[in-house]
């Protein structure tokens, strides 16, 4: 599974040249802020365990908000500071087989959300900070620099649109308060949800969070421990049953790379022992994944051998099919 340098440069470079060629998929509408991004923007990183850093596309100046792939890191912060017992208290550790956004589990199967990283379990997680709503803002911020690897802004443009247009997900803090599952305000909450999904970066400083997870915690090229083996590993099991949501697993069979998706277009992904892969365009499909992150994600796994049940030696050596 390990591969040059070069090689994955040179891997990673033809992957962002194929997935330029397809101009299939819409922005995330729904929230008005991301229908203003500029449609062909698409980049992609890698960060290897040993710190080397390999930039492609538009990585150099294209800059998104995190969205649903920080769900990561209010999952990590407090299974770090509180521990599984508490945080799988409120939020279960199943795929859900519905949208980011359904309500449906809720009703079925609730109080609890199924799993953080559906809008409902994180918004859940987000209640569960303490503190004045500055304070767990304040707490964010401190687990991103810690995760991210520098410290990350915020997009207040992108914060107040998303406030603006959250009649689904204020439903559903509603619903979980209803639930006796969501104790805070809701609007409070809201807006450190919000506040979340708002982060942004570009994929070099997205790539870092997934290589620390592939690097056991530790970070990618040095010595300081960050999170604890644990905690890897229940963050990288929810990542590959159920961060792509409703194509978890057809996403997985394709890739072996445990990932997350945000709607700004992001997609992060893990592969254990390697290093940590950051793609992302806005351009998504009907399940809010980003269509070229997907052919990106794919080359990398076929061309590099990086899906999990493959060894080295199983790699494809020959171009991959032309026809995604």
């Amino acid at each position: 599974m390990r591969a040059a340098p070069r090689e994955v440069q040179e891997v990673l470079d033809a992957a962002i040249v194929k997935a330029r060629r397809n101009q299939q998929g819409h922005p995330a509408d729904y929230i008005p802020e991301l229908a203003r991004v500029p449609l062909d923007l698409t980049s992609g990183a890698v960060t290897l365990c040993d710190g080397s850093r390999l930039l492609a596309g538009d990585a150099e100046t294209h800059r998104f908000t995190f969205q649903s792939s920080a769900k990561l890191l209010v999952l990590i912060g407090l299974l770090e500071e509180r521990g599984p017992v508490e945080v799988f208290e409120v939020v279960g550790s199943e795929p859900s087989g519905d949208n980011f956004a359904s309500l449906a589990r809720l009703e079925t199967h609730g109080p609890r959300p199924p799993n953080p990283l559906v809008n409902s379990g994180a918004i859940a997680l987000c209640g569960e900070l303490a503190g004045s709503v500055e304070r767990r803002i304040e707490w964010l911020i401190r687990w991103a620099e810690r995760l991210y690897g520098e410290p990350i802004p915020i997009d207040e443009a992108v914060r107040e649109s998303e406030r603006a247009s959250a009649d689904r997900n204020r439903a559903i803090a509603h619903f979980l308060k209803y639930g006796g599952i969501l104790r805070g305000d809701v609007e409070e909450t809201l807006h450190v949800y919000f506040t979340l999904c708002s982060l942004q970066g570009g994929v070099a400083q997205a790539s870092h969070l997934p290589a620390l997870l592939a690097n056991g915690g530790v970070v990618p090229g040095g010595s300081e421990r960050i999170i604890s083996k644990r905690t890897v590993a229940i963050v990288v099991s929810i990542m590959a049953t159920c961060g792509m949501y409703n194509e978890s697993g057809n996403y997985l069979v394709a890739t072996g790379m445990p990932a997350k998706s945000g709607v700004s277009g992001v997609i992060v992904a893990v592969v254990p022992g390697v290093g940590g892969v950051a793609v992302s365009s806005p351009r998504l499909n009907d399940k809010g994944g980003s269509v070229r992150g997907h052919i990106v994600l794919r080359e990398l796994s076929r061309r590099l051998g990086w899906h999990f049940a493959l060894a080295q030696d199983t790699r494809d050596p020959s171009p991959s099919d032309d026809s995604s």
